[in-house]
């Protein structure tokens, strides 16, 4: 008995205010008022002349007379560094391959930089998913302690002479 009088006067206050909105709502629409629209027109311009533009306002000689920019639009780089045999010293350096298999971008980045840090000479080549360094030094002792740096940052790699 207490549900029934519950939704009754529910579903009576749901109506009270759909009632009152659609009322006001209704108010609203008719108080707009739509603009007056035109189309627009463009000039007439009679038998097709032609206008004499100065040449000091011509965008033309303008652009002609510019010089360079001085901006450079932004675009993606890549840098590769390859040893050529006639780049190589002749008398006693040895060139080693290093392999580090596979590595992730930031172990590539921590493999740059501890060589480049120690002016170690490297280029480096990808089979299959295997990274691959070619190494040039004189000096195979100093080349071993500093690719034991990588350890520091869980790359593991194998060296053997070329």
């Amino acid at each position: 008995m207490q549900t029934r009088v519950l939704i009754g006067v529910f579903s009576f206050l749901t109506f009270a205010i759909l009632y009152v909105l659609i009322r006001d709502y209704a108010q609203a629409i008719h108080s707009y008022s739509i603009p007056n629209v035109e189309p627009y027109q463009l000039e007439k311009v009679e038998d097709n002349a032609t206008i004499k533009i100065p040449k000091e306002l011509s965008w033309l000689n303008q652009l002609s007379a510019k010089g360079g920019v001085s901006y450079f639009y932004p675009a993606s780089e890549l840098r590769v560094k390859l040893l050529f045999g006639k780049n190589l010293k002749k008398d006693d350096t040895e060139t080693f391959r290093v392999s580090v298999g596979i590595i992730d971008d930031y172990q590539f980045f921590c493999i740059n930089q501890v060589l480049s840090a120690n002016n170690i000479d490297y280029s480096y080549y990808k089979v299959g998913e295997s990274i691959w360094l070619v190494v040039a030094t004189d000096d195979e002792k100093y080349l071993r302690s500093v690719l034991e740096e990588l350890k520091h940052y869980e790359i593991h790699y194998s060296l053997s002479k070329s």
